[in-house]
């Protein structure tokens, strides 16, 4: 006779003073513990696309230049910069509030900022807010 065969062919046990636990929080109870917190956004983030940054000519560079000499306070932009954290190049949309030439930055209304080392161009989408 083995160990449980009183018990193995008993109904099984309903309580009538507790509802039965849905499914999906029962398997709530068994998802894994994450031990090593942020483990998995890094692993995430390694797989992301990353690019190189470019490194302009010197014409680029001065038609750059020029560009940034004629934004003002108030100017709608449209910058293309390289984003050290994200590895890549991103495009950001917004209203110039101050450059910087102490911090060499773009600082917007927001309070956003781009380095001006970090761009590659810029459009003008408007002269006022």
């Amino acid at each position: 006779m083995g160990k449980y065969d009183d018990i193995i062919n008993l109904p099984h046990h309903i309580s009538k003073n507790h509802p039965q636990m849905s499914l999906e929080n029962r398997a709530a109870q068994f998802a894994p513990f994450a031990a090593l917190v942020g483990y998995s956004e890094a692993i995430e983030e390694s797989q992301e696309y990353k690019e190189e940054k470019i490194i302009l000519a010197k014409d680029k560079k001065d038609e750059l230049e020029e560009k940034l000499h004629q934004l003002n306070k108030g100017n709608v932009i449209e910058i293309k910069y390289y984003s050290t954290n994200k590895k890549k190049y991103l495009i950001y949309k917004g209203t110039i509030k101050q450059i910087d030439k102490v911090e060499k930055k773009i600082v917007f209304i927001n309070r956003d900022s781009i380095q001006i080392k970090d761009i590659i161009d810029i459009k003008l989408l408007s002269n006022e807010y």
